[in-house]
């Protein structure tokens, strides 16, 4: 039973059809998207949430879009005990955490595998905004990589990294970095085979970081936001100018819509391998 045949008999034929019937679970927790149209039965809509979902303990309203440094948003409990710490499992990996501290989407679990089946053995891969640590934690978990370093901003965030770290056994092989990547990152120039930049906003401000990463070859996953009408171009020529600078050539090997963020525009990732021109 999906939530609105279970809420067929409590909302009018009206409020029906101003239900969001989708909704992000992240371990125990539902995160959902109530209209101001619904304002008045958000509570009933949180408690059947939870009949439906026996392993769901809090259920939060989204009240924003993701803002500020951290991409994290204001929510309000509808229901639930409201404990917003939770142990998310993907991927045969644990992640504790809390998202209402940090950014972090179930939805991408997908993506994150994806890039898992890209990476060799033996890498050495620079995760500029790790967060809790699923990109790393989830390749390190699956690939025999010689090291991951995951560098994360958030202090919050950063705590939760290196738990995750140690409750997946990861230690030594994934590293966690806390500060900013522009001043973490010039001490890996020249090492790494690949860079995870899975952070959208203003990612193209980070691009030369990732290049000078980057060995005489190696593969940039370049994560941002674009418009529908021209999805790639922009980012194409942002990654291309970054690269000519560093006397580098591109090749792009896959490229893809990740997320839809908004109408019309989407979070794309385009995988580039980066090489010394000849």
């Amino acid at each position: 039973m999906d939530l609105k045949e279970a809420l067929e008999d409590e909302l009018k034929e009206k409020e029906l059809d101003h239900l969001v019937k989708s909704f992000e679970v992240i371990g125990d927790i539902a995160i959902i998207e109530v209209p101001d149209e619904l304002e008045h039965r958000k509570g009933l809509i949180g408690e059947k949430l939870m009949e439906i979902n026996k392993h769901i303990k809090t259920v939060l309203r989204e009240l924003s879009g993701r803002k500020g440094e951290f991409r994290t948003r204001d929510y309000e409990l509808i229901a639930g005990d409201g404990d917003t710490e939770t142990l998310h499992k993907e991927h045969g990996c644990r992640f504790r955490l809390d998202p209402t501290e940090m950014y972090f989407s179930e939805r991408e679990a997908k993506e994150r595998q994806r890039i898992v089946e890209q990476v060799e053995n033996g890498e050495v891969i620079m995760a500029m905004f790790a967060g809790v640590g699923p990109f790393p934690v989830v390749i390190a978990k699956q690939k025999d990589v010689e090291k991951i370093y995951a560098v994360e901003l958030n202090p919050d965030a950063y705590q939760y990294l290196e738990e995750n770290v140690d409750l997946n056994k990861l230690d030594g092989k994934v590293v966690p970095l806390e500060g900013d990547v522009k001043d973490i990152c010039p001490d890996y120039f020249g090492t790494c085979d690949r860079v995870l930049m899975p952070l959208p906003r203003d990612s193209n401000e980070f691009l030369d970081l990732a290049v000078r990463c980057l060995k005489e070859e190696g593969i940039i996953n370049y994560y941002t936001w674009s418009n529908e009408e021209d999805l790639y171009t922009e980012a194409e020529e942002n990654i291309l100018e970054s690269a000519e600078a560093y006397g580098k050539e591109v090749e792009f090997l896959d490229k893809r819509k990740v997320l839809p963020f908004a109408p019309r525009k989407w979070k794309i990732c385009l995988d580039c391998l980066v090489k010394d021109k000849k």
